[in-house]
């Protein structure tokens, strides 16, 4: 049956039902008064300032504690004192792995990082998968799922749960790090945080000042896919990689 009237009163009538339910009498005239957003940018920007410092002064016990609470989440975790060292230990791991087909992004660590030659010196030719790229979806989608591994560099490193943040961005292509079965993330010093609460505020003040015009969302990488029924099986590898790798710089 067709609702009444009575059922579906007009606004002025819904509202003034809600007015006197709440006590109120007048509806209210003036929003609160909250801060502007200006200022909260300069606390955010104050924040942020502190937090960088903090990780700055505690950058070499950080580091170690990156390694150790990854090392407990069942990453493969490697320390390289350099970017000639990290590139030749990519270049290992892909050699014990028999890794044939390689994909990697496009992310600037690698302008530092060579691992394309040393790559090749083991007879593994790199594909750069980068979002972007002239090459279609479906051709770049194809290239990351016939990889036997994938390498790329992180926006934020989180020590406190060995979680790896890879925001999208120019050069950041996601089925570099979810598509193929094996992973490894260049880790340079000043991209690790001490805890999630400083990844937050980070990545808060970074979408204040580009006005929300940045990604909308971002992938946590904590260790190999768990994947778990309702029998509570656990399964490795199933929705992203079973074998990660972390090469920390420092």
């Amino acid at each position: 049956m067709a609702p009444t009237p009575e059922e579906h009163p007009n606004k002025a009538a819904f509202l003034l039902r809600v007015r006197s339910a709440l006590g109120r009498t007048e509806p209210i005239v003036h929003m609160p008064d909250h801060p502007s957003l200006k200022s909260n940018a300069m606390r955010q920007q104050e924040k942020v300032r502190t937090i960088v410092a903090r990780n700055e002064a505690r950058r070499s016990p950080t580091l170690d504690r990156l390694a150790r609470t990854a090392a407990a989440a069942s990453w493969n975790v490697r320390r390289a004192g350099d970017a000639e060292e990290a590139a030749s230990i990519v270049a290992e791991i892909a050699q014990q792995s028999g890794v044939k087909n390689l994909v990697r992004s496009a992310e600037d660590v690698f302008k530092r990082v060579n691992i394309d030659t040393a790559l090749r010196s083991v007879g593994v030719s790199p594909a750069i998968l980068a979002s972007g790229m002239s090459r279609s979806r479906g051709a770049l989608r194809d290239m990351a799922f016939r990889a036997d591994m994938g390498v790329t560099g992180v926006s934020y490193a989180i020590a406190e749960t060995a979680s790896c943040a890879v925001i999208p961005r120019k050069g950041v292509a996601r089925l570099a790090s979810l598509a193929p079965p094996r992973l490894i993330l260049l880790i340079e010093p000043e991209q690790v945080l001490e805890t999630l609460d400083d990844f937050f505020a980070v990545t808060r003040l970074n979408r204040m000042q580009a006005r929300g015009r940045t990604a909308n969302y971002f992938n946590f990488i904590s260790g190999p896919s768990r994947t778990a029924d309702i029998e509570q099986t656990l399964t490795i590898g199933v929705h992203g990689p079973g074998e990660v790798h972390m090469v920390i710089l420092g």
